[in-house]
């Protein structure tokens, strides 16, 4: 077997053009290549959801809202993924360093992301292909497979899950303490893994019934962020007029310490797994045509808003604590440590570690199905979640677990980096070329120049930022 066809991803694939033929909704539902993930959910059901999608546009707004939150999922997804160790981390700092002055960058940075993102939605529910595939017949596999399978995926999810993992039991070492016993994290990885595992491995199972599980597990944990950060801010208090002037003043600090705040800030924000992940989950919920508001309302109420807020929340709860008493921990535990005096009686200081231990598990499960899904498409294989093969891919990142006695391999870290630069710049290209290409989208293509725009604004700074954060991290940066 070649190279080239070890890396093609057409088993049971349609990478055609789009057919601009226009069908009925109950057709385009029985008749479209569906991903295999959702070949358990009936039609019958997915032309119910239709039908409410399309009974709520004649309903009061409130009614609508409420609507499209109960059918929503994929965002909410993409946002658990997004809030994990390094952007709380980096929200803990900024708060204990700089006060409300960097809130101004998270919508930026996150607005700017929604622009690739809402190429993602029209990939799937106006295209209904698999992205990957499509580069691989338009791009070639080094795009497809390659960088945005294999490296910008895949790969990520496995190094990076060494911080949710080195985040996770440190917290479950802190918190039970504060409940009446003591849990080491050299032991307490088992329970992160076995919660973690049964998540990942449930999600497709049963067809809709396993995939809603781990939707509302993202959703409650987000809840959980939300409640948890939120009393703690209203117990350390709110200075409102600088949290307003730090959402929309713009401020960096001067020299590297600016850099690497902004750096920080930013690259939590979207990227090529992010791109992957919402695309593929939507699929995996059998979205088509009728589901396109849905889409984009997953994206605004789904990963816009719970990401900003929860990183205020942490802000605000590290501005109105720390940074009014000068402390300044370099790293997550340190800083969670030091609030745990200044947050009062011990019911709060147990909400906020559950509230923070939320972050890097939904992080550990998001990773891992994207994982499963970009190795799955990179190889050709079908995504049977009832398959070893499936299985494998989604655990693999779970080799996390070794943080607990080692720190993360910082080499690999910072090659994964370099490769991201690489593949962000490359894959964003890759994407944005296929969204105003006929041949795959047909009139569905972009036609906003403001669109491209913002697209081509985010690939521009997501290369920047991460060749900026491998000379920082190399130490090749200025002084």
């Amino acid at each position: 077997m070649s190279l080239r066809s070890l890396f093609s991803a057409k088993r049971g694939i349609s990478a055609a053009p789009h057919n601009d033929k226009v069908m009925s909704d109950h057709d385009e539902i029985k008749t479209r290549v569906r991903y295999p993930i959702t070949q358990e959910i009936p039609p019958e059901l997915l032309q119910t959801e239709v039908n409410k999608l399309e009974l709520m546009q004649s309903k009061p707004l409130l009614f609508r809202f409420w609507g499209h939150l109960k059918i929503s999922g994929p965002g909410f997804m993409d946002s658990a993924l997004t809030l994990g160790a390094g952007t709380l981390t980096a929200a803990m700092l900024s708060g204990a360093t700089f006060g409300y002055k960097t809130m101004w960058l998270l919508w930026i940075s996150m607005g700017l992301g929604l622009f690739m993102m809402a190429a993602m939605a029209r990939f799937t529910c106006r295209g209904g292909f698999r992205i990957i595939a499509v580069q691989n017949r338009y791009h070639g596999w080094i795009v497809g497979s390659l960088l945005t399978a294999i490296i910008g995926t895949a790969a990520v999810a496995v190094i990076f899950n060494y911080g949710q993992y080195s985040l996770g039991t440190h917290l479950i070492e802190s918190l039970t303490p504060l409940i009446g016993f003591r849990f080491p994290r050299q032991i307490n990885w088992t329970v992160y893994m076995a919660l973690t595992s049964s998540l990942i491995l449930s999600y497709g199972r049963r067809g809709r019934q396993g995939i809603s599980l781990v939707e509302n597990f993202m959703k409650l944990s987000i809840a959980l962020m939300l409640l948890s950060f939120g009393a703690c801010l209203v117990l350390v208090g709110v200075n409102w007029g600088e949290l307003f002037r730090g959402i929309f003043t713009p401020w960096l600090p001067s020299g590297v310490e600016g850099l690497d705040i902004f750096i920080a800030s930013s690259a939590a924000a979207i990227g090529v797994m992010d791109w992957v992940f919402f695309h593929y989950t939507g699929l995996a919920r059998g979205w088509g045509r009728r589901h396109e508001s849905q889409a984009y309302f997953d994206l605004g109420i789904g990963l816009f808003l719970p990401f900003v807020l929860v990183n205020y929340l942490i802000i605000g709860v590290f501005a109105g604590t720390l940074y009014k008493q000068g402390l300044r921990p370099e790293t997550a535990p340190e800083l969670a440590q030091a609030l745990m005096p200044l947050l009062g009686p011990t019911w709060s200081q147990v909400l906020f570690y559950l509230g923070f231990l939320a972050v890097p598990i939904t992080t550990t499960v998001g990773m891992s199905l994207a994982c499963a899904m970009a190795i799955h498409e990179a190889f050709g294989w079908k995504p049977d979640t009832k398959s070893w093969r499936w299985r494998i891919s989604a655990l693999l990142p779970q080799v996390g677990f070794l943080a607990v006695w080692y720190p993360r391999p910082i080499w690999l870290v910072i090659a994964i980096g370099a490769f991201l630069s690489l593949s962000n710049n490359i894959v964003g290209w890759s994407f944005y070329l296929l969204l105003n290409d006929r041949r795959v989208l047909g009139e569905n293509r972009s036609k906003s120049y403001l669109w491209n725009l913002g697209i081509i604004l985010q690939i521009t700074l997501l290369n920047c930022i991460a060749i900026i954060y491998v000379f920082n991290r190399l130490g090749w940066w200025f002084k």
